[in-house]
């Protein structure tokens, strides 16, 4: 029985839930409570088999865990998901490669979803124009566009933040258009959900030149920073 976390961009789907932001959980790693933001939650299905649920809607006990490939990879390899359980469970080979790949995909359908909410806007030009009349939330840009007016655009952002860590063609296929390079978020809880997506992808891929907010609300220029850890309190085994 699969138990694959909902696409948010299908219609079918539940919407994302509102109160994911702010709640505190367990890692079963480093035995320390954490904000949400910074873990990833993860059940056993019916079958035993330890499944990431990136959304936070699946059945079942959670096993909370910091959202770092590292962490996944030594979970997995100490046994930690079937101590916390209290259970045999199996853990598929390349679990962090399928967090990461549930994570970008999440990030990549909230801007579909700002497109259609006319929440977003595309192109350097117009991208330039949101940045100076102060109507832009997050800038977002292709990691394998060309440098200079990266540069330029991150400088009129003027600390904004910054998302770099889709290719073109992701950014391409999330927003139906050919080539696209620039783009801002506006205000709205789809960029603030997308900046927190972002933030935990950030554990699994490189960020390049992205300003991500931290947990502690300053600016997270690495995977893993010392924010994380600041915002960590020693406890218990990490479970629901």
């Amino acid at each position: 029985m699969s138990m694959a976390a909902p696409d948010i961009a299908s219609p079918q789907a539940k919407p994302p839930r509102e109160d994911a932001v702010g709640k505190r959980r367990r890692c079963i790693l480093s035995r320390r409570e954490c904000a949400s933001d910074t873990l990833v939650r993860f059940v056993a299905g019916p079958d035993n088999r330890i499944v990431p649920d990136v959304a936070e809607r699946l059945p079942g006990r959670g096993l909370w865990l910091r959202a770092e490939r590292g962490a996944v990879d030594q979970a997995v390899a100490e046994g930690r998901f079937a101590k916390a359980a209290r259970a045999n469970v199996t853990t598929e080979a390349g679990l962090a490669d399928q967090v990461a790949d549930l994570l970008a995909q999440r990030c990549l359908n909230f801007l579909g979803l700002a497109l259609r909410s006319s929440g977003i806007a595309i192109g350097h030009d117009q991208v330039r124009t949101d940045l100076g009349a102060g109507r832009a939330a997050v800038l977002v840009q292709a990691s394998d566009g060309a440098p200079q007016p990266r540069g330029r655009l991150r400088a009129v952002a003027h600390g904004l933040p910054s998302v770099e860590m889709f290719s073109r063609g992701e950014l391409s296929q999330a927003l139906g258009r050919a080539n696209i390079v620039h783009a801002v978020l506006h205000k709205s809880r789809l960029s603030t959900l997308f900046l927190r997506e972002c933030g935990r992808l950030a554990g699994f891929r490189a960020i390049g030149e992205s300003r991500l907010p931290a947990a502690d609300g300053g600016t997270m220029i690495s995977p893993v920073t010392g924010s994380r850890a600041a915002n960590e309190t020693v406890d218990r085994v990490g479970i629901e």
